[in-house]
């Protein structure tokens, strides 16, 4: 795969696109908004994942823990500084975003609409 893979993408908690559907209300529903991402959270825990029938594993199946995970984006982040690509002083910022998003992601019940 070609490209620069940042952390969220390469250590991700969930499925991200670069397009999004029309909300119905402006028309055009089968109509795609290119552009304009998404964002798809994993379930926290396989059994939520396996009732909502996602075939996506969970972030319990993932990463066997908070650490763990954060231990991923630190190695992800450490090789974009190799590689030229990070700031070494933008990893404790990366780390702190990608921290949130754990506790957001892996804690909340998620709404399947």
């Amino acid at each position: 795969m070609s490209g620069i893979r940042l952390p969220d993408v390469s250590v991700p908690l969930a499925t991200y696109t670069g397009w999004n559907l029309r909300h119905p209300d402006i028309g055009a529903p089968d109509e795609i908004m290119g552009l304009i991402g998404m964002t798809i959270p994993f379930k926290p825990t396989r059994k939520e994942r396996e009732i909502a029938g996602d075939p996506r594993l969970s972030i319990e199946e993932r990463y066997s823990s908070k650490a763990d995970y954060l231990d991923r984006v630190t190695k992800a982040a450490e090789e974009l500084v190799a590689g030229g690509y990070l700031l070494g002083d933008d990893v404790s910022w990366v780390l702190e975003q990608a921290s949130q998003r754990y506790d957001l992601f892996a804690s909340h019940p998620q709404d399947d609409r």
